[in-house]
């Protein structure tokens, strides 16, 4: 009887031992998951950063470079006035003499018959709204997608791709090839 005493309690011992130990594995693989997903998170953080020197601010003058771009491009004033309260003195003076030497300078707009043009009482207005202290790469994104989902056209959003996060370049291009079936491009040509 002492002997199977002896046995059960060996039993018992060794399956407390085991069952412990699966204890211990489990505890110790959710520890490594979890700090594994904190790593993994910071080393998402700081290649979101942009490595050499790159910002997620966007500078008065590069939001003039994108203004003036775009200006040459297109007529819509909405999507140029979205940059006019991040920029510079300079580059907002220069608004309207480079929408006067623009591809479109001297179009008509066909609903109202009235020359297209930039007037100063319009960037005025759009200087004096200003809803966030900084530019940010994401602003951009959005800002590129939003003109890429309504017109399609590349040249419109070339020149932003530099300010611009990888995943917004891959949205933008995702739906520049939606529009153009046949002319597609590669998100990763044009990441920074």
């Amino acid at each position: 009887m002492a002997n199977y005493l002896v046995e059960r309690l060996g039993w018992m011992m060794n399956l407390k031992k085991a069952v412990w130990k699966k204890v211990l594995m489990v505890t110790l693989a959710f520890v490594v998951t979890i700090i594994s997903f904190i790593g993994g998170a910071e080393g998402i953080q700081a290649a979101s950063k942009k490595g050499g020197g790159q910002t997620d601010k966007i500078t008065a003058a590069q939001a003039d470079k994108m203004a003036l771009a775009l200006t040459d491009k297109i007529w819509v004033w909405d999507w140029v006035a979205f940059f006019v309260p991040y920029m510079s003195d300079d580059g907002v003076k220069s608004i309207i003499p480079a929408s006067k030497k623009s591809e479109w300078a001297g179009s008509v707009d066909y609903t109202t018959g009235k020359k297209l043009k930039f007037t100063k009482k319009q960037v005025k207005a759009a200087r004096k709204r200003k809803s966030k202290k900084k530019l940010t790469r994401k602003d951009i994104d959005s800002h590129a997608l939003m003109i890429m989902e309504s017109n399609g056209d590349w040249d419109c959003v070339s020149f932003m791709l530099p300010y611009m996060n990888n995943k917004g370049i891959r949205k933008v291009v995702r739906c520049y090839n939606k529009k153009h079936g046949g002319d597609e491009k590669r998100a990763t040509d044009y990441y920074n």
